[in-house]
């Protein structure tokens, strides 16, 4: 069934009604803030394997490699945290990295157990992609802005 003029083009419309993910005006904030919170998940890896080493054998190099690991972890998730506050919703300009205990949007999806931002974080490392929690929206990292597409295509 044609709709007026599409000329049967049903190619471009999304499947099962899903709006197709947006694109950003900038992935450099995202970008940012998943590289420190990669590197805080890679300190609590090397606290979680320390601490499997010290049950194993207790000694002070063990001791030691739970204590730097601790450290690490503190200071990336510091800095973690500004650079995720600093990500930016270029539609309702929320912070979807972070929860800020806002009620989330109804089409906001999570990880159980993990919280809305730690999801968006985590969909972000694995697929690219986010849904913000606050506006509801799609988003593709790795999607070319129009204004930039035009300027491809000449």
């Amino acid at each position: 069934m044609q709709r007026g003029g599409n000329s049967g083009n049903l190619s471009r419309a999304a499947p099962t009604g899903r709006v197709r993910a947006r694109s950003l005006p900038s992935r450099a904030p995202f970008d940012i803030a998943v590289f420190f919170s990669k590197l805080h998940y890679l300190g609590l890896i090397i606290i979680a394997t320390s601490i499997c080493l010290f049950v194993q054998e207790q000694s002070q190099l063990t001791v030691g490699m739970i204590l730097a690991g601790a450290g690490f972890s503190i200071i990336t998730w510091i800095i973690a945290f500004f650079k995720r506050r600093s990500a930016r919703c270029p539609l309702c300009k929320g912070s979807p990295l972070i929860n800020s205990g806002a009620r989330a949007h109804s089409k906001a999806r999570r990880i159980y157990p993990f919280n809305h931002g730690v999801s968006a974080t985590l969909s972000i490392i694995a697929t690219q992609k986010f849904c913000c929690m606050y506006c509801g929206s799609d988003f593709d990292l790795l999607k070319i802005p129009s204004h930039l597409r035009d300027r491809d295509e000449n």
